[in-house]
């Protein structure tokens, strides 16, 4: 008798089992040794990516003592970059110069050019402003020092006024490094250093020769960084 009342418990058991709801047995599961966040947690974090994503945006200006073929000048500029989360930067920036002697540029070209430069006023002070694309990378944002890696990219004018007229117009390849202290409310100061690449230049014997060189640079960037 008893061996029937077992067999008769045995059947009941299995078949509440079997008409169990499954999300009963997912969530019994979820109280267990493999949570169902724990088992597809990177697969979720990698469909909703956009949502542990942080923006921000950041505006600086720079000033930057430029070495030439023969000489210094003084370059200012500035950028403008999206954030994405507080280590890429993708913008846009310019440079633009200032006191750029000729003389100091120069670095050849004939006898001739060299003596017509001399002589006429505009060629004395030459003027250049470029710009473009701007993209860094910045390592360890969130420590009181870093430094980030990048570059500018794209087109400018050299010549004897800033945008038009006779001169030469180049394009450029502008790489960069800075190194960065963050500053309370939003800002960080930096200083760096560039390299100048250029290929099109050609002024009243000016070369790209004449107009690459490094440049040492102060940043000051302010935003939601």
């Amino acid at each position: 008798m008893s061996g029937f009342i077992f067999k008769i418990s045995s059947g009941i058991l299995l078949a509440l089992l079997l008409t169990m709801p499954s999300d009963a047995i997912g969530k019994n599961n979820s109280n267990g040794k493999y949570p169902v966040k724990e088992e597809h947690g990177s697969d979720l974090y990698m469909l909703n990516y956009s949502k542990y994503i942080d923006y921000g945006f950041y505006l600086s200006m720079i000033g930057q003592a430029a070495q030439y073929q023969k000489g210094w000048g003084g370059l200012i500029g500035g950028r403008a970059a999206l954030l994405v989360d507080h280590i890429f930067a993708i913008g846009a920036g310019y440079e633009l110069s200032i006191a750029a002697r000729r003389s100091g540029i120069d670095g050849g070209g004939s006898p001739v050019e060299r003596m017509y430069a001399s002589f006429v006023s505009p060629g004395r002070n030459v003027k250049t402003v470029y710009g473009g694309g701007y993209i860094s990378y910045h390592i360890f944002h969130d420590k009181i020092v870093n430094f980030s890696l990048g570059a500018l990219a794209g087109w400018g004018h050299l010549g004897k006024d800033y945008a038009g007229g006779a001169g030469a117009t180049f394009f450029f390849l502008e790489p960069e490094i800075y190194l960065f202290v963050n500053l309370p409310k939003y800002a960080r100061i930096g200083i760096g250093t560039s390299y100048r690449l250029s290929w099109g230049v050609s002024y009243q014997g000016l070369s790209d020769r004449d107009f690459r060189g490094f440049s040492i640079g102060l940043q000051i960037q302010a935003g939601m960084l």
